[in-house]
């Protein structure tokens, strides 16, 4: 089996297996590991994690810091955060290549304010009702 097939598996066990509620957010995001600055844009949040797209893509197990802008506040929520999955470049997707990151060491002020922004936005699951 190719890597990317077995990480597309790895990544459907991790969706099923969310803890919170996440959100589409397309925002700009800063984020570095060792002396490496990056930028990249987000896909989805929650209070678990973000999913970081970018084609700079790490190793699972990465601990980076993140630098994001949550819309209608002023300061940028700071936080490290651990590589938990990656997606790759490829032609045969129309996903985005990227990494999903697991927030470390989210203070209370900043899961506060996701949670408000994650309660007041539409999810990006829907029901199939």
């Amino acid at each position: 089996m190719s890597q990317v097939a077995s990480n597309a598996q790895e990544q459907a066990r991790w969706d099923d297996r969310r803890d919170h509620r996440r959100i589409t957010f397309v925002a700009d995001i800063n984020f570095s590991s060792d002396s490496n600055f990056y930028t990249g844009f987000t896909r989805d949040i929650s209070e678990g994690g973000v999913f970081v797209a970018t084609y700079n893509v790490f190793p699972v197990g990465t601990v980076m810091e993140l630098e994001l802008q949550m819309p209608g506040t002023e300061a940028p929520v700071k936080v490290k955060g651990e590589v938990r999955w990656w997606a790759e470049a490829n032609e045969d997707s129309d996903g985005h290549p990227g990494v999903g990151v697991r927030f470390l060491d989210l203070s209370v002020e900043d899961r506060d304010r996701i949670n408000r922004f994650v309660a007041v936005r539409d999810s990006i699951f829907f029901d199939d009702e």
